[in-house]
């Protein structure tokens, strides 16, 4: 009877362990034995004159070149599966999803193809540079945006051959090269506009000889310069050293706009992101870096070139790269590198349902959602977390304090495009990034809500 009792009783316990774990599967992520880890870069500089992103005013091409653009990747892997980080000195992509007619499956798709890396496991960004041309855009020559398509594959596949063993190290900096970008005006009559990159009586398309007065009324929200307001100066930095301690990579992480030149300036620039990995790179021998833009939606650099009386300034932009480009540099020398306790990529992805605006419901009832690709990477101490847009700072900060990670970093125009997404209060207060977002400003929570859900599959 006894021997009955105990059968009965592992019986049951059984049910109830088999039962727990078809409700709470538990991902499994094999077996990771070492980490390994590749980087490289290549030169998409453009050779010919080329219209330049991010700026309605611009009319015309390219007048030079300050500075080489680069597209980097840095690859990860377990042994188990790879991840891949790419980052392109460009504004953004026009179709890298791969749904224009030129190009059907894109080239996220092409390279998944050939490297036989899972799509979601591709992390397809760009530093959101406005001195530099969009990949796809129709004006430029064509065989720039074929010359782009074919590098970004083939550095993949380079960076995928330097894969190594390696340890890694992580460390925080901080910086103010960055500004919050929301400004209350003062009020008055002006002939300059709410943004002069944008709309301009003096200068672009709208240019005109008889120039009328604005009336703006104080407390207005606009861009501009807003020194008192809040930034997310964190400099995320990851050290990455081959197994004989010999540093081979540096990421860094940090949320500015690639906007210190306005559009006024018709010059090809790394701009600051570019310089900032330009200094790094000139004093750590044998270093190749790579910018994550971060949660930029409503931070610029100090100065802008057309706002607040600055002009665009090849010189400064440069000097302010080299400035952040200090404090990497600082901190990556007190890193400690170590080979990894937990080396196993562990990555989930899904597409965030987050609700439309009311404006733009009437468009198409059965759509009344806006489907944001989020994608979690979590490698030991650090997580990074991937938005498709313009995410502003303090929910970029939200979501890294959900990680509860040593070193989170936030991905910012990442794997698409689908615009602003401001905080619930910037919503109240009205201004450029509301008037162009197309979500709900409930989005805010669902968002971070949504991501803490993702964030629990990784433990």
């Amino acid at each position: 009877m006894k021997n009955i009792f105990i059968l009965k009783k592992c019986i049951t316990f059984s049910v109830i362990i088999i039962s727990a774990l078809l409700l709470f599967p538990i991902k499994n992520y094999g077996k990771a034995t070492a980490l390994k880890a590749g980087i490289a870069k290549a030169d998409i500089t453009p050779t010919k004159a080329i219209y330049l992103g991010g700026y309605r005013l611009r009319t015309e091409p390219s007048d030079g070149v300050y500075g080489k653009l680069y597209t980097r990747v840095l690859v990860f892997d377990d042994n188990m599966q790879k991840v891949v980080f790419i980052e392109s000195d460009i504004i953004g992509y026009k179709d890298h999803k791969g749904t224009g007619d030129e190009d059907r499956k894109g080239i996220w798709q092409l390279i998944s193809d050939e490297t036989g890396i899972p799509f979601n496991n591709i992390l397809f960004g760009c530093v959101h540079n406005h001195a530099a041309p969009r990949p796809g855009y129709e004006k430029n020559y064509p065989e720039w945006n074929k010359e782009f398509n074919s590098k970004v594959l083939w550095i993949v596949k380079e960076a995928i051959n330097n894969l190594q063993p390696v340890k890694i190290g992580g460390g925080i900096g901080h910086s103010r090269i960055a500004i919050n970008r929301r400004k209350k005006v003062e009020g008055g009559l002006s002939y300059e506009t709410f943004d002069e990159n944008y709309f301009s009586q003096s200068y672009g398309p709208d240019k005109t000889d008889n120039p009328v007065k604005i009336l703006e009324i104080e407390g207005v929200v606009r861009l501009g310069a807003n020194p008192e307001g809040p930034i997310d100066d964190e400099v995320g930095i990851m050290r990455i050293d081959d197994i004989s301690v010999n540093p081979i990579a540096v990421l860094v992480n940090y949320a500015c706009h690639g906007t210190s030149l306005g559009s006024r300036n018709r010059t090809i620039s790394p701009e600051w992101m570019g310089h900032m990995l330009e200094y790094v790179e000139e004093n750590l021998s044998g270093v190749t870096g790579i910018y994550l833009q971060g949660a930029a939606g409503d931070i610029n650099p100090r100065f802008i070139g057309g706002l607040e009386g600055y002009k665009d300034n090849l010189d400064k932009t440069k000097s302010l790269g080299y400035e952040i480009g200090q404090e990497v540099l600082s901190v990556f020398n007190t890193i400690k590198t170590v080979t990894p306790v937990s080396p196993t990529i562990k990555l989930v992805h899904k597409d965030i349902p987050l609700p439309k605006s009311y404006s733009k419901l009437p468009e198409d009832f059965r759509r009344t959602t806006v489907p944001v690709p989020t994608t979690i990477v979590r490698i030991d101490d650090f997580t990074w977390v991937t938005f498709p847009g313009e995410l502003f700072h303090e929910l970029g900060k939200r979501i890294k304090w959900s990680t509860q990670s040593r070193f989170p970093f936030i991905i910012g125009y990442c794997n698409g495009s689908v615009g602003y997404l401001p905080t619930q209060k910037a919503f109240s207060e009205g201004g450029y990034e509301p008037a162009w977002s197309q979500f709900d400003p409930i989005s805010e929570h669902v968002l971070v809500e949504e991501v803490k859900k993702m964030l629990i599959e990784l433990f």
